[in-house]
């Protein structure tokens, strides 16, 4: 059974890099909620993978998508790009709003895991060695410009559905949804989260 807690305001900030990668070494289960929609419809726009190296995105052929794994999609709902974990038989989970915090090995990048830990090394060398010494997971944080940019700071991982404007936070193996005093629905604003009447 999910569990239900309030929570006040919450802020995030984070060094700005055009997306940290590292292979963590275990894929969490991620339960969503596939879009109803065919994606068909958007075989012209290619799904898009990030490539540290160039720090570009690059189009991955379908066959070669991994369920699972989080990658840059077309969505025909919000007519535009946006990020989500590939589900089985071509479906996407709801797409990921600003303020997402996820674990960087849960991405499918263009490099393989030696480089990309060598590239994370090289661009968050002292908060890596410090999340290290404190036991806390490395994490990747959305930006409002659809861009993810590394925390440097304790945090949990948690998702924004950019659909539905509900917030979860992953405590251990728990998911516990986020509420205000008002219901469970939460709007982005300047970094922040507000709630949504």
């Amino acid at each position: 059974m999910q569990k239900i807690r309030k929570a006040s305001y919450c802020t995030t900030r984070g060094l700005w890099l055009s997306f940290p990668c590292l292979a963590i070494g275990f894929l969490l289960f991620m339960p969503a909620t596939a879009e109803e929609k065919p994606t068909t419809e958007a075989t012209s726009k290619p799904v898009q993978r990030y490539d540290p190296l160039s720090q570009s995105l690059q189009p991955i052929d379908d066959n070669k998508i991994i369920p699972g794994k989080i990658y840059h999609h077309f969505s025909l709902e919000h007519d535009r790009y946006v990020w989500a974990y590939a589900l089985p038989n071509g479906k996407w989970s709801y797409p990921f709003g600003p303020g997402t915090t996820e674990l960087p090995d849960h991405f499918d990048l263009v490099t393989p895991p030696a480089l990309t830990r060598a590239l994370l090394e090289q661009r968050a060398g002292e908060w890596l060695a410090r999340s290290r010494q404190e036991g806390s997971p490395i994490l990747a944080r959305l930006a409002a410009d659809d861009h993810w940019e590394l925390l440097e700071f304790r945090s949990v991982r948690s998702h924004f559905d950019l659909e539905s404007g509900y917030r979860w936070e992953w405590h251990g193996d728990q998911r516990i949804g986020i509420l205000h005093t008002h219901g469970r629905r939460w709007r982005y604003n300047e970094e922040s989260y507000e709630p949504a009447f």
